[in-house]
């Protein structure tokens, strides 16, 4: 008996996660989750981050006893419960803070680790407590802090991004520049002509269907004829004579060709679309109207330049209304991805080919082509008052004096660049070079690593500061001088992490949705993408647009609301959006955060931890230190004399458990590094205590290295669950069309190892065949779910259930020939035993259960088969072997054609000279009692099925005795039989080999 907190648990006692887990009912909750996520975890952007209420229901059932329903756990208030409170948890790669989080919202004591400075930082943000009223007071004092001009902080940044408004004149630069839109060009190639070439993809800069009100078959009393009158104007940009409507379909989504005019409503009039004749309508405000979708594209003119609009289906070719010339909106000057075509000389060529051609200090050149405003003056809306995230009133206009089209738009427009919209951002760029020497930003070169070589280096980008134009920096730098001068620490600190989020928004790698409307921050693929048309936003514009700084801090603000009344969302009951918890809060005085390596930081008594609860690194699949190097430069500049993990240029790379072959990270560094920190754990953890994770990758090697880097260390394998995870991108072992997951790992001490006995592994396989149909039972009796489980869920399930078995004997289990049977081997195994079990598509024959993996994914997914797309590799081989196992094996080779992409699948007769060496040296070497066992499990452990077939098949194609070697191959007759058979069945360019060697058989 020992004692936890303030509950007493019996050693080695079963808890709840080694039981069950409520799949069902906590994937609907990850699924909208991963879209939405709670305020804490939208603070500052952080890197796959995983459902907190995933990691809520891993804690509670790591921390309950078996038998425990966790769903009626996960909505009750935990303050005062001693199952929870109280408990020592570690995390010891925290990442973005998830396991920190949730463990502190249950009353856990929770120690967090992470080499990565900027995760410590974001995590160490998120918990820290901070008076609400304080913060707010905070970002009041930042909005007025003087700068070098005299202006307020908040007023000169607006002033950089100002513009006219096309509806109220010219001169008057009153209205504030939602998005910039800039352009790259490249450079032809061709030496006879060298002319700038811009990068568009197409000519649609934006795409909106917006609602309008309006009457329909409204009768003109002059021609009688029947009209739509809109109340409401469908228009994203100004002036009328850049709109041009589709005589079609203008009217709106299912008015057909009906015709239409808008409401005046200064004068209460309306212009007939059919006898131009103008009739009095009076007040519409009493009239019951109807509603209608209105498509609207806003168009860039490449030869003029012009931004106008097409109302209607957009067609396939358009006339700008300015110039008069037609082009194809849809196609522009980029052939096909990574390429373009001059549109002066006809050339095609790489974009990458004409970066080559240039210095190599000298980037792309961009260009301004449109912008996106709103103009107050043009935003009236009925006279409503609003609150900013501050809580000040916000009076807008009540009444527009004139007739406005973007008024229903809420005041914004897209117009083309002016001249004074240049002489704007030239003035800021002067002010820049001015200025630069007294501000704070990144000065330092960019390293060369996996992500950065070719999404930066090879693009030019050489230093960091090359990621922004001039007027961003400018206006990051200033901010981030106004925050710098904040006197209070914590305070300074919450809004130097919004500020970090912030500019991962205000760089050159965004680019705009044109069918949403918003900006995509620079991560949104998890790696540097050069973008050929950029976006840039107003830093300090309304909070109410998506990346300025305001709506950073509003997200922060909201984050730490969070603190004191956190909630899980409630998805049973779609009439209860969330579920708060008024007593439990994130207490950050209960945790513990180091910034470190967690082999080195972990310093802990033995047996004092209760539980690990963390989400591994993901071996090459994303290299987060490289990534979040865009961040630490920026935050450095302000915490490097405060914190020693900010004093280096660029973030520790030397220890991170990755695969990264630009730094010399392999495979075995990777699984070597995660056996040391697992190792680590064994010895804090508690004797009882259990190590619960979730992995998700698309390669099955990294999985194989991370379950036996466990297994390394002294673990063995309660349980594997699947979970929604965050990425639309599929597990390796589940179809590509499937659901993405993650694995939820549930991990003991493994005990007794001196009495370790070897184990055969054909008996084992009988052991793990054996569980796996008890788990079906289990399975269909409710336990993971009143609702029945996906095949993929069950899939995975019975591989946990399996690999459970093969982790205790890890190290022990031994095949014909003594030698140790390693885990990828295992593995593929076991997904072939899971298959035949759970799959009902295209089963084999009942005398073939025990066949060895290649020879049934063969029979089952290949055989029928000339080539199969490298895509498609996985979905067609349901994930049982990778690719590489295949070829090694003979089956398949890499297609000569189609630049690779394709696996060929080779026939019996181009395997027939390399088989007949293998059965001639095996011959010799072999008595054919051994050659195959008499152990149905081991049958094929020396000699794969298909490879018999295929050989026979050859003998047979060269007209060579088959006789003899049917004599050798007589153990296993029967399967042979059976195999050629459905083979001839499935494929009948076999038909022939396949007869003359069954007649024999036969005989």
């Amino acid at each position: 008996m020992k004692v936890r907190g303030t509950s007493l648990i019996m050693q080695n006692s079963k808890r709840a996660i080694e039981e069950s887990f409520p799949i069902v009912e906590i994937n609907r909750l990850a699924v909208p989750e991963r879209n939405a996520f709670k305020p804490i975890y939208q603070m500052h952007k952080w890197f796959a981050r995983r459902a907190s209420c995933v990691f809520r229901a891993i804690l509670l059932g790591a921390m309950k006893p078996a038998g425990t329903d966790i769903m009626g756990e996960f909505y009750k208030d935990h303050t005062h419960d001693p199952d929870t409170n109280g408990v020592r948890i570690l995390d010891p790669f925290m990442g973005g803070g998830t396991t920190v989080v949730e463990a502190l919202r249950l009353g856990c004591h929770v120690t967090g680790i992470d080499l990565n400075p900027v995760a410590w930082f974001i995590v160490k943000t998120e918990v820290e407590p901070v008076n609400i009223e304080d913060l707010k007071a905070a970002f009041k004092r930042l909005e007025k802090r003087p700068t070098s001009t005299g202006k307020t902080l908040k007023e000169e940044l607006l002033t950089h991004y100002k513009t006219e408004c096309p509806c109220c004149g010219a001169g008057k630069e009153e209205a504030d520049i939602i998005y910039n839109f800039w352009v790259k060009s490249a450079i032809c190639t061709n030496p006879t002509c060298r002319k700038p070439v811009p990068l568009f993809s197409d000519y649609i800069i934006a795409m909106k269907s917006p609602t309008v009100r309006y009457l329909p078959d409204y009768k003109c009393n002059s021609c009688s004829k029947e009209f739509d009158l809109d109340i409401g104007r469908a228009s994203l940009i100004s002036e009328e004579s850049l709109m041009v409507n589709n005589p079609r379909d203008s009217s709106g989504d299912l008015r057909s060709n009906k015709r239409w005019a808008p409401y005046n409503p200064i004068e209460k009039n309306v212009k007939c679309p059919w006898c131009s004749k103008t009739i009095m309508v009076g007040t519409v405000n009493t009239v019951k109207k109807e509603k209608k979708k209105v498509p609207l594209a806003v168009l860039f003119c490449p030869h003029c330049s012009s931004v106008w609009q097409y109302r209607g289906t957009l067609p396939d070719e358009v006339t700008c209304p300015v110039c008069s010339k037609s082009y194809l909106p849809h196609k522009g000057n980029i052939s096909e991805k990574g390429s373009f075509i001059c549109p002066s000389c006809g050339i095609k060529d790489k974009v990458i080919n004409s970066i080559r051609k240039l210095p190599g200090d000298q980037l792309l050149p961009t260009t301004p082509y449109a912008i996106e405003g709103y103009c107050l003056e043009c935003a009236g809306d009925g006279g409503f008052e609003e609150t900013d995230l501050l809580g000040n009133s916000k009076n807008r206009k009540q009444e527009v004096t004139h007739i406005c089209n973007v008024k229903d738009n809420n005041g914004k427009f897209f117009k083309k660049i002016t001249p004074s919209d240049l002489k704007r951002y030239q003035d800021a760029e002067k002010r820049w070079e001015k200025e630069k020497r007294d501000l704070p930003y990144p000065k330092s070169e960019i390293p060369i690593g996996e992500k950065t070589k070719s999404g930066l280096i090879a693009h030019h980008y050489k230093y960091w500061h090359q990621m922004f134009n001039p007027r961003q920096l400018l206006a990051l730098s200033t901010l981030l001088k106004g925050i710098m001068a904040e006197p209070n620490g914590t305070l300074k600190e919450m809004l130097l992490c919004a500020f970090s989020d912030c500019v991962g928004r205000n760089n050159q790698f965004c680019r705009y949705f044109n069918d949403r409307n918003t900006i995509q921050e620079i991560f949104s693929r998890h790696d540097y993408q050069p973008k050929i048309t950029i976006t840039e936003g107003n830093i300090f514009g309304d909070e109410s647009i998506r990346g300025t700084y305001p709506q950073m801090f509003g997200r922060l603000l909201e984050g730490k609301k969070f603190n004191d009344n956190a909630f899980d969302w409630y998805r049973v009951n779609p009439g209860r959006p969330k579920e708060s918890y008024k007593d439990t809060k994130v207490d950050g005085k209960q945790a513990i955060l180091r910034c470190g390596n967690s082999t080195i930081a972990l310093s802990f008594n033995s047996n004092e931890l209760n539980h690990v609860i963390t989400d591994p690194p993901y071996a090459g699949n994303v290299n987060y230190s490289e990534l979040a190097d865009f961040f630490y430069v920026w935050l450095r500049l302000t915490l490097s004399k405060k914190y020693p993990c900010f004093a280096p240029e660029i973030t520790p790379k030397a220890e991170e458990i990755i695969e990264n072959p630009t730094r010399g990270k392999t495979a075995t560094d990777y699984k070597n590094g995660l056996i040391e920190v697992w190792k680590r754990c064994n010895e804090n953890l508690a004797d009882d205590g259990l190590v619960v994770f979730t992995f998700h990758h698309s390669e099955g090697s990294a999985w194989e290295s991370l379950l036996e880097s466990l297994c390394n260390a002294g673990f063995v394998i309660e349980a594997i669950y699947p979970i929604h995870s965050e990425s639309e991108s599929s597990l390796h072992l589940m179809d590509k069309q499937a659901i993405s997951y993650d694995l939820i790992h549930v991990c003991k001490k493994k005990v007794n190892l001196s009495e370790e006995k070897k184990r055969s592994w054909a008996g084992v396989r009988q052991e793990i065949r054996q569980k796996a149909r008890e788990e079906i039972k289990v399975i269909e009796s409710g336990r993971y779910g009143k609702e029945k489980l996906s095949p993929p869920d069950v899939n995975i399930i019975l591989i946990g259930k399996c690999l459970e078995l093969y982790s205790k004997h890890y190290g022990q289990i031994i095949d014909y020939k003594g030698d140790v049977v390693p885990l990828e081997e295992a593995l593929t195994a076991i997904r072939m035993m899971v298959e035949q079990i759970v799959s009902a598509q295209r089963p084999l024959p009942s005398e073939l259960e025990h066949i060895d993996p290649i020879s049934y994914v063969y029979l089952t997914c290949l055989c029928d088969r000339k080539e199969i797309q490298s895509d498609e590799v996985h979905k067609t081989t349901r994930g049982i072997m990778e690719p590489e196992v295949l070829i090694k094996a003979g089956v398949i080779r890499k297609g000569r054609a189609k630049r690779g992409r394709t696996y060929e699948v080779k026939l019996p007769d181009e395997r027939y000279k390399e088989l007949q060496k293998l059965f001639l040296s095996t011959r010799k070497t072999i008595d054919q009692k051994f050659l195959f066992p008499e152990m149905e499990e081991a049958k094929f452990d020396r000699i794969p099925l298909v490879d018999a077939l295929h050989y026979l098949m050859g003998l047979a194609g060269a007209s060579e005795n088959i006789v003899p070697w049917l004599n050798e191959f007589r153990p296993i007759i029967p399967q042979i039989r059976v195999s050629l058979e459905y083979m001839r069945e499935k494929n009948p360019t076999f038909r022939e080999p396949i007869s003359k060697v069954l007649s024999l058989i036969e005989v």
